[in-house]
């Protein structure tokens, strides 16, 4: 993990590689929510899926849950983040989180709070990421 500029930091590895920005971690988000929110819908409308607005609500929020705890213990990317061109390593050795530091950074994820906290982090990590022991960082361009 280095700082935006690359300079090795005490907390870093020593990588070289930036760490994305908020916009761009925000942008992914978005993309994967939206990407889940697209199934229950159809369920519903389909009638296959309970019309009370608690559970669909719970649907959906379990549904992120597991795609995203999928995504991060098998490889490195999400779809929003692999469209953003971002990766979520683990901090300690840039390689994947494995499923147990996947389910708690998407468990704190999906409560929102922790990741708001990355604002206030210097290089962008929220809760979700200190207790997962990861970071998201720009994936370097294919040369």
């Amino acid at each position: 993990m280095t700082s935006e500029r690359g300079a090795k930091t005490p907390e870093t590895t020593g990588s070289g590689q930036d760490l994305a920005s908020i916009s761009l971690r925000f942008l992914a988000l978005v993309i994967d929510w939206v990407a889940c929110l697209i199934l229950p819908y159809l369920l519903q409308w389909a009638g296959l899926l309970t019309p009370d607005p608690f559970a669909f609500n719970l649907v959906i929020a379990g549904l992120f849950a597991v795609y995203y705890t999928c995504c991060m213990a098998v490889g490195t990317q999400s779809l929003g983040m692999a469209l953003m061109k971002i990766a979520c390593v683990s901090a300690s050795d840039g390689g994947r989180l494995g499923l147990l530091r996947a389910l708690v950074r998407a468990v704190l994820l999906s409560l929102v709070i922790p990741a708001l906290t990355a604002v206030f982090h210097p290089y962008n990590r929220g809760l979700h990421d200190l207790a997962a022991g990861s970071v998201v960082l720009k994936v370097p361009a294919a040369k």
